[in-house]
């Protein structure tokens, strides 16, 4: 019922107020057919933790997951981070563009079906509050309630919170953002304990973020973490 109260908003409003598409300013459509047929899809073999591209053959697990233990159970991303769904993200991150997050939830409503991860609870990757209220929202949110409901799960903000500002992980190397986000988070015990956990977030890059995330539920007793981003960006 919340979902297609949620969708039926949107079309009224797009029906006055016609809006222009996010990857490609055409009119009509938030995202339109020819931008979502565009979209640079994450194909081909993939690490099976991470999600990352895969370039040897016979490999399952990439080199760094060999090498590096981490929190998350499992990692997967829609489509590459570019043209047009760089500029979509964009449009939901930095442009009040609210309305987009449930159009975008869609293909990660159908990945999450694909993989048939059982979830107990659907989470978003956590703004500080300096940030929140500069930007008035939090895209991670406007992605993670669309898929909670379609998918009739349940969802909470308050299982992961941010504790620290941390510095944006553009332009940081792998280590410095491992750095810059070692204890940003808290797992609530109450919400996550013995749980199977989805964190939603709009970009992953090295997964340091998303690691953070998980790393923080499992300490507040969660059993599993999974993650899922719209995009997956190339490495520093």
């Amino acid at each position: 019922m919340q979902s297609r109260l949620h969708k039926l908003g949107w079309k009224i409003i797009d029906v006055l107020f016609p809006p222009r598409c996010a990857g490609c300013g055409s009119w009509g459509d938030r995202y339109c057919p020819t931008c979502f047929e565009n979209t640079q899809l994450i194909t081909g073999p993939i690490c099976q933790i991470c999600g990352d591209l895969l370039y040897h053959s016979g490999e399952v697990i990439c080199p760094r997951c060999r090498e590096q233990r981490v929190a998350y159970t499992a990692v997967r991303s829609w489509g590459v981070f570019a043209e047009p769904l760089q500029s979509a993200i964009h449009q939901l991150k930095y442009h009040q563009d609210r309305g987009l997050g449930e159009i975008l939830a869609q293909p990660l409503v159908k990945l999450l079906e694909r993989y048939q991860w059982k979830i107990d609870l659907i989470v978003p990757v956590p703004l500080d509050e300096t940030r929140r209220r500069q930007r008035g929202y939090n895209q991670a949110e406007l992605l993670a309630k669309p898929i909670s409901w379609q998918a009739s799960l349940p969802y909470s903000r308050q299982a992961l919170v941010r504790e620290k500002i941390t510095r944006q992980q553009v332009g940081l190397s792998l280590s410095e953002r491992e750095e810059n986000m070692a204890d940003a988070f808290w797992g609530n015990r109450k919400l996550a304990a013995g749980k199977t956990i989805l964190v939603i977030d709009d970009v992953v890059t090295t997964g340091a973020t998303l690691n953070a995330c998980a790393q923080a539920l499992i300490d507040g007793g969660a059993a599993k973490v999974f993650g899922l981003t719209l995009a997956r960006s190339s490495h520093l």
